[in-house]
Parts: structure tokens; sequence; C-alpha cells
């Protein structure tokens, strides 16, 4: 990848450590469930922008409800990246009568014929970060932040049913799998010990590709309620999604967005 811009990087790495003190190491899962509502185009081999396929008013893709999976470990030695792991599974389905000829792959499609269209785009995250402890340390533990590098591996495929103009039924799919380097950039205010404000943006662009995602959430902690080593906590939130990705062929422009909602546990 080339003219590669990622938040976050650089010296930061060489100097900030871990904001824990001692030998204590922190470690956190949670699952829950996220809803997915995509909007946007896809598109494999494109000849024209008529051959983009609106996945709302040409698939009529529908919303989803998925899993989501979340893992974080922090330790105290300062020179070694935290990590977090997440995992979100993603598919959707949508079928239609095409309203123009469209060019999918080495096919073209004609107009007022069927088709289905299905787009998968699973992904896991791979979060290398560090903490600051100056911040932490500045508002007593009020106000924490992360800055780090995430890879994000992006499973795509992208399935099309239909008719040629040849009269002739086929399906063509394009399948990708793609690790996507993304500056990463989170922050944990914690106005009192029982309630997390919690932010989170990764961010890449390069040649003709923008992704970005940010994510906003309300956590409740049961910090000092339940004196046991688990401290289970649930937290609700927004997340929004931009994939513009220009890779083999593939042309995709889709927006992701939806509510979301996990439980967890920290120790």
């Amino acid at each position: 990848m080339k003219r590669i811009a990622v938040l976050g990087m650089g010296s930061i790495f060489l100097f900030a450590g871990s904001s824990k003190a001692g030998f204590l190491i922190d470690f956190e899962a949670s699952v829950g469930a996220i809803q997915q509502k995509p909007s946007g185009y896809v598109s494999y081999k494109p000849i024209s922008d008529t051959d983009k396929i609106d996945v709302k008013n040409d698939a009529h893709l529908g919303d989803k409800t998925k899993p989501w999976a979340k893992f974080k470990f922090e330790h105290p030695i300062p020179i070694i990246p935290n990590i977090k792991l997440a995992y979100i599974p993603m598919k959707f389905d949508g079928s239609g009568v095409l309203s123009r000829d469209i060019r999918w792959g080495n096919y073209t499609y004609q107009a007022n014929a069927d088709y289905n269209l299905s787009v998968k785009l699973d992904r896991v995250d791979t979060t290398l970060y560090y903490n600051l402890p100056f911040i932490n340390t500045a508002t007593a533990g009020k106000l924490d932040v992360e800055l780090g590098l995430n890879v994000r591996t992006i499973m795509f495929d992208g399935k099309l049913n239909g008719t040629t103009t040849g009269n002739q039924k086929v399906s063509e799919s394009k399948s990708i799998t793609l690790p996507i380097p993304m500056g990463h950039i989170a922050a944990e205010i914690k106005p009192i010990n029982q309630v997390s404000l919690l932010g989170e943006f990764n961010y890449i662009s390069y040649n003709k590709n923008t992704y970005y995602d940010y994510t906003a959430g309300l956590r409740l902690n049961s910090h000092g309620l339940i004196s046991t080593p688990l401290k289970p906590f649930i937290e609700v939130g927004y997340r929004y999604e931009k994939l513009k990705l220009d890779e083999k062929d593939v042309k995709t422009d889709l927006k992701i967005k939806g509510g979301y909602a996990l439980v967890g546990v920290r120790f």
C-alpha cells in the first residue's frame, strides 16, 4: 500500500507506556449484539457508474443484527503494547428486478430480470496499543487514552445471481481477504467509578481507498458494588463505519451503522 496515512503512529510507540502500576494485569471480555444498517453501493469489474449496485434501492439489502465479541489484555511492561481483539460477522442478502443492464464480473446482466445479491464483510480486529499514563495520572484516573495500530482483516465475498443479456442464468462471485492497517485512538472518561463514557476511532486513507469507523458508548460498571475478582459491566452505544474500497476489481462505497449492546467482565 502506498501513501498510507494513519493516525496515532510514529514516535508515540517509542515513548508511551502502560498506565498500569506494579505487576497488575487486566483482562476484559464482552459479547453482545450490533445492528447493521447498510447503504451505498458495491460493484465488481465495473465499466461505468451504471454498474454500481445500490444496496438499498437496487438490491434491497435488509438490516441485520449480528454478534460482536471483544477481548482486551493490558499489562505493566512499558515497551510491549497491549492488545485488543474483536470479531464481527457481517452478511447481507437481497433481491430485486434490474432497471438497467449491469456489468458484474465477466457478465452483463439484463434489465427487467430478477436477480439476487449477497455481500459478506466479516472482519477481525487485532489492535496493538499503548495507554498514555501521564493523562491518566493528571486526571486522577478519570481519563484514559489509548493510541495504537489496528489491523482489520476483512473477508469480503460478493455474489450475484441473475440472467445475462444472452438470456442465460448465471452466478458469479468474488472473494478477497484484505488486511487493512488503521490508526487507532480510544478514550474512556470515568466521572464516577460506576459510569464510563467510551469512544473509539479507526482510520486509514491510501490511493483511492478510505476506511474509517467510530464508536461511542456508555458503560455501567459494578466497581465497588460487588466484591468479587470478576467485575461485570453492561455497555450500550452506537457504531458507524465507512468503507470506500478499490481493490482487486472490487469497488465499494458502503456505510454501515447501528446501535449495539454488550455484557462483559473485567478482572
